[in-house]
């Protein structure tokens, strides 16, 4: 579905209630059946893209990697194969891969776009990813098989400020965490709840849609500890489709090209990129206290 039709429906009660009977009493099948006859152009795009992307990354730092995606992705959230989504942080990306950091903690995984994405470039890294909705399990464990990285992939379920304080004690620095947590990022960043993270760079998608003022309030948290790094989504244009593997639809059908890419946001989308300013070398400390315990022996 378009996301300009999904906002129509959601501005009108009556129109959700009709959705929601829709969802309730038609079989998958005959859903399916009548999206292709509602909106035939997009589905005929959608389906090129799914048909030409194979469940592998066109474009962007992750080209190459092998998806498992959700029926519910894989329809709705063409840009995981296009290579478009959250193209704002490509960049960023980049920067993360060339800082390989030994432990990565990935809380709110999904359907394994970062987590596998960074470990197939981070050959020396170890990712544990925290996803609380299991529906999302069985395809990270697809995922991570098909990208030849299980060994260096550790999957949880729900975290707590708790769990992520328990890990963090265990990895050495750097180290990074990456949330994306529907707005719950407010109340697990806590550097009062969860000890190391004033240490640790961190990656977090803010919703402040969601949570009012989630960004300002995690920037205020940090500000002391971390050096702040704000990034804004901007609107997608047919420059930033892969038109070189996908010509067809960037030709006879740019206007569709342009809203595959759509991310479907409530509000505007932000991320915070927090480099810690003290970054504790645990290693070179353990070798100290033991040359140390040496001298005293």
């Amino acid at each position: 579905m378009q996301h300009a039709t999904w906002n129509a429906i959601e501005a009108y009660p009556a129109a959700m209630s009709v959705y929601r009977a829709y969802r309730r009493l038609l079989p998958p099948s005959v859903r399916t059946l009548v999206r292709w006859l509602a909106m035939p152009r997009w589905n005929v795009a959608a389906a090129l893209v799914r048909h030409r992307a194979a469940n592998t990354v066109l474009s962007g730092p992750f080209r190459g990697m092998h998806l498992s995606l959700t029926p519910v992705s894989s329809r709705n959230l063409l840009g995981y194969l296009l290579g478009t989504q959250e193209i704002e942080l490509h960049d960023v990306v980049r920067r993360v891969i060339a800082r390989g950091y030994p432990g990565i903690i990935n809380v709110g995984a999904a359907d394994g776009y970062y987590a596998i994405g960074l470990l197939r470039q981070m050959t020396r890294t170890k990712v544990i990813a925290f996803e609380g909705a299991h529906e999302h399990h069985a395809g990270l464990a697809q995922a991570a098989e098909l990208n030849g990285v299980t060994s260096r992939f550790e999957l949880r379920g729900f975290c707590r400020p708790e769990d992520l304080s328990s890990e963090l004690a265990e990895l050495d620095s750097p180290a990074l965490v990456l949330a994306d947590i529907e707005g719950g990022e407010v109340d697990m960043l806590d550097p009062v709840k969860v000890a190391g993270l004033s240490d640790v760079d961190i990656l977090v998608e803010t919703h402040d849609a969601f949570v009012p003022n989630c960004t300002a309030k995690l920037m205020a948290r940090f500000t002391r500890t971390h050096v702040i790094e704000q990034i804004v989504a901007r609107p997608r244009s047919l420059a930033d489709f892969p038109s070189a593997i996908i010509p067809e639809l960037s030709r006879f059908m740019p206007h569709t090209a342009v809203e595959l890419m759509n991310e479907r946001r409530t509000g505007t989308q932000k991320w915070l990129y927090l480099t810690a300013k003290r970054q504790p070398d645990v290693k070179a400390a353990k070798v100290a206290t033991m040359a140390s315990n040496r001298g005293n022996s």
